[in-house]
């Protein structure tokens, strides 16, 4: 079992707009998976993985703002 956390980032372009976007694949394995499965385990107002990932994104992302 790997402590690593596989991300692949990849280029996409909007169809409305030609703007390039950033796509980010994050892989769900290993001990991700089984810290993610104890999160929700502990706090049922989680029902995916994706609602765990989006609100620790959010929270990490609002702290880093608030260091800076």
């Amino acid at each position: 079992m790997s402590n690593k956390i596989i991300m692949i980032s990849e280029q996409f372009e909007k169809d409305s707009t030609g703007e390039s976007v950033e796509g980010i694949t994050i892989m769900i394995d290993g001990v991700l998976q089984q810290f993610l499965s104890i999160i929700m385990q502990k706090n049922t107002a989680y029902k995916s993985n994706l609602e765990i990932i989006q609100d620790a994104l959010m929270k990490g992302l609002e702290k880093i703002k608030n260091e800076s």
